[in-house]
């Protein structure tokens, strides 16, 4: 359950030392008080004016402190456990987001799952907020991000045609710019939404000679991942889209599908300028209603042989994006564990100590 290692285990064996001349240092003392008790007079005598020796209490506080060593061993054998990939190797991996920002993202199932603004809970942001591509841009940016942090992203967009948003790079600071103010709701070219035009987008993008000069380690030691969010909307050219997932599977580019979008219909919400809804999409006097489509999504996963995760309003976000993203090449997160038995036995030595102050202070006092 608890993959638990010893960093320094030699220290559990000079602990079990320390407790054998812990018991042969107590075990002398009780026989030399005991002893000097003997030699001062009368046991009935001194016995009223101080405590008797208890065998049972003196093995007692050997086990305290026997405990204690214990702890405080095991504290500097410095356990710790290995904890879920919290990040790929640097320079491991290049990642492209492709995103789809057609009119069908606008829709808000997200909103009551996503963080406050500003202070202001969600659910009473004014404006539009808790969109399918607000829950994107927050994925990225608060999942992805991390789990890349020392790698190459890019972000590509995509309605009717695909457009780079952002080249790869190292600078996420930037990219983080662009998700908050550069990627809104119809920001690509083109009505519709086909994302075969973004994947095509993003093939080029690894195929820009900028993107290939890597001064830390050789394109080809890197892994290339596409990641594509998608509502599964899509109205490009079936034909297009099989030469591009041919090309996927050639070039060796991984491509992770993440479906965003709630399993019932859902209408898209209208703004005024000043942020206050002013009612649904409408077409042909009827409400306009976006539905996810997840059967191309699987297809597509099984034609490119990607990895498809669904993300549905309320979905949890426990996944190892490093993980999925990095596969076998991440850095494990270790949590030192010796802070806990060190306090222990810190705990258990300052109520051996108190015992011994308390008990001197009674004796005084019937004196």
């Amino acid at each position: 359950m608890f993959d638990i290692t010893l960093q320094a285990p030699q220290f559990l064996g000079a602990g079990l030392l320390a407790v054998v001349l812990c018991a042969l240092s107590l075990r002398a003392g009780y026989r030399a008080r005991k002893a000097a008790r003997l030699s001062y007079g009368e046991s009935r005598l001194v016995d009223r004016y101080s405590r008797p020796l208890n065998p049972r209490l003196e093995a007692l506080i050997f086990l305290g402190y026997a405990f204690a060593i214990v702890l405080l061993s095991l504290a500097a054998a410095q356990p710790v456990m290995q904890g879920a990939a919290v990040r790929a190797l640097a320079g491991s991996l290049d990642v492209i987001v492709v995103s789809d920002v057609s009119l069908s993202m606008a829709s808000e199932e997200y909103r009551p799952f996503m963080p406050d603004r500003d202070g202001v809970p969600a659910e009473q942001v004014a404006g539009a907020y808790g969109s399918r591509l607000d829950f994107v841009k927050h994925t990225i940016e608060s999942r992805i991000m991390p789990a890349i942090s020392r790698n190459r992203l890019g972000i590509i967009t995509y309605s009717g045609l695909g457009f780079t948003q952002g080249e790869l790079s190292y600078d996420h600071a930037s990219l983080r710019w662009i998700l908050r103010h550069w990627m809104p709701v119809g920001g690509a070219p083109g009505n519709g939404s086909d994302f075969a035009s973004g994947l095509e987008e993003a093939l080029q993008l690894f195929a820009d000679p900028a993107a290939l000069s890597v001064p830390t380690s050789g394109a080809e030691e890197r892994e290339r991942v596409i990641v594509l969010f998608s509502d599964g909307g899509f109205t490009g050219s079936q034909d297009d889209l099989r030469l591009i997932t041919s090309e996927l599977l050639r070039r060796r580019v991984r491509l992770v599908i993440i479906g965003v979008g709630g399993n019932q219909p859902s209408a898209i919400p209208q703004y005024s300028a000043s942020g206050e809804m002013s009612g649904n999409l409408m077409r042909d006097g009827q409400t306009v209603l976006t539905h996810f489509e997840e059967e191309p999504l699987l297809a597509l996963s099984a034609a490119a042989d990607g990895e498809y995760v669904r993300l549905a309003p309320g979905d949890t976000l426990n996944i190892d994006w490093a993980s999925v993203l990095a596969g076998g090449r991440v850095e494990i997160g270790e949590r030192h564990l010796f802070i806990f038995p060190l306090l222990a036995a810190l705990v258990l030595l300052g109520i051996l100590q108190v015992r011994g102050i308390f008990r001197r202070t009674k004796s005084k006092e019937k004196g």
